[in-house]
């Protein structure tokens, strides 16, 4: 089923408007579901699209207005927390171009929707909160027509008093409605297959930007747009976006949905025809919940995908932490996953994060030692520094430094590649802005 996000004639001729993205490899999924979003928009899809390379934006944007004769430019910008500066400095740059009040600016992602104030005020005329493919075609469809903008869901901006206003969110949408990138501009990318988390893990932006509703993109469009991938390419790789891949389907992590989860895989794998298309299940850049790692799901995986590794979420290795942080699981059930996947075959790659608010060296020192079990087992970590992120329970606060030996211990595991990660700049990150406050 195809969404009518507008019932109006919306008038607009050749030239009249285009609409850019900063497109950024770290930002790929939100561009590509916006941008299909627009593909399958009545009366939105027939304008132009453009991508220019980061290295040459602001030169097309220019080129756009004074060369090409664009009357209005939208330009679509997407942002985490680590890109807030280079953010603003582009949008700081556009401001001054020769004709920026032709430009519209438009921000959207888990910064600005958590802090839509921090681009507001340096010039961002909109700012999209939580998921876009709805409010993004609604927002273009108001500039066209002129229409005022106090109607519209899901949106923050500056009124005329420089006073920010922040609108009711906007109707959750229906994964099956939209596609899961712009096949009109061939802009291919994972299968977003689930949406939402109903976990309230407190270090995580999910339910904040996306809702606690979990959604599900249904085994039989995920199946059509698998179809469709392979039409346009002799192989592709099959990679899903969940935040737990063996919850597809499920109301609870701890019982896997597992008609569902086969429903889909096995779909997919009959896809194979004459095509090179590998599935994987579990892995970057999704992951999985210890609670869900079971037998059955083991065993799906093993039968239908190709990857030999799964990623998994731990996050501490102190039981009181981990209550805190409301991760839902216990300590135990983290070995029990990771000795239950070992059994099948799999290596694993576990995630965790050290410097909780609430953290003491006690309870770093159970995080190191439960790594080095998980390590001794052929377990790779994936570590972490906390980072913050707003729209969190964190938000804000000061992380707890690492103690001096647990920092030894961890640089000395990254050099021989027992772990891996960000988890260094992220401390040192966070060490220099402590500094400046």
């Amino acid at each position: 089923m195809v969404v009518q996000l507008s019932a109006c004639k919306i008038p607009y001729s050749e030239k009249d408007i285009g609409i850019v993205f900063r497109y950024s490899r770290a930002n790929i999924y939100s561009y590509h579901a916006l941008i299909g979003s627009l593909e399958i928009h009545p009366q939105l899809a027939n304008i132009p699209v453009f991508i220019p390379s980061p290295d040459n934006f602001l030169s097309e944007v220019n080129k756009l207005l004074s060369i090409e004769g664009y009357k209005k430019l939208v330009v679509g910008l997407s942002l985490h927390t680590f890109q807030l500066d280079e953010t603003i400095k582009v949008i700081q740059e556009l401001k001054q171009l020769p004709k920026s009040d032709q430009i519209s600016i438009i921000v959207g992602g888990p910064h600005p929707s958590a802090k839509p104030e921090d681009l507001l005020n340096e010039g961002a005329n909109f700012v999209v909160i939580g998921e876009g493919e709805k409010t993004f075609p609604e927002i273009i469809a108001k500039i066209i027509t002129e229409t005022h903008f106090a109607s519209q869901k899901g949106i923050a901006f500056l009124n005329e008093q420089a006073e920010l206003i922040i609108q009711p969110p906007n109707d959750l949408i229906d994964l099956d409605d939209y596609p899961p990138f712009a096949p009109a501009h061939e802009l291919y990318s994972a299968l977003e297959i689930t949406r939402g988390c109903n976990y309230l893990c407190k270090y995580c932006q999910t339910p904040s930007l996306l809702g606690k509703k979990v959604r599900y993109r249904s085994p039989q469009e995920i199946i059509k747009w698998g179809k469709f991938l392979l039409s346009k390419r002799d192989s592709w790789d099959f990679r899903f976006i969940t935040p737990n891949a063996f919850g597809y389907g499920s109301k609870k992590a701890s019982v896997p949905n597992i008609p569902m989860i086969k429903e889909l895989l096995s779909g997919l794998k009959k896809l194979q025809a004459k095509k090179r298309r590998r599935i994987f299940f579990g892995t970057f850049p999704s992951e999985v919940r210890p609670e869900s790692v079971t037998e059955d799901t083991l065993n799906l995986t093993k039968e239908y995908c190709d990857n030999d590794n799964l990623t998994m979420g731990a996050q501490t290795g102190s039981p009181r932490i981990m209550k805190l942080i409301r991760r839902g699981h216990t300590i135990e059930r983290v070995v029990e996953a990771v000795d239950l996947a070992i059994s099948f075959d799999f290596k694993m790659n576990i995630d965790f994060i050290i410097g909780y608010p609430e953290e003491t060296e006690d309870d770093q020192y159970l995080t190191i030692d439960l790594c080095k079990k998980l390590i001794a087992k052929g377990c790779k970590v994936h570590m972490h520094y906390l980072i913050p992120l707003p729209g969190t329970d964190y938000a804000g606060v000061t992380p707890t430094p690492i103690a001096p030996e647990i920092l030894k211990k961890l640089r000395k595991w990254s050099n021989d590649g027992s772990i891996f990660g960000s988890w260094q700049h992220q401390h040192d990150l966070i060490a220099r802005n402590v500094k400046r406050k």
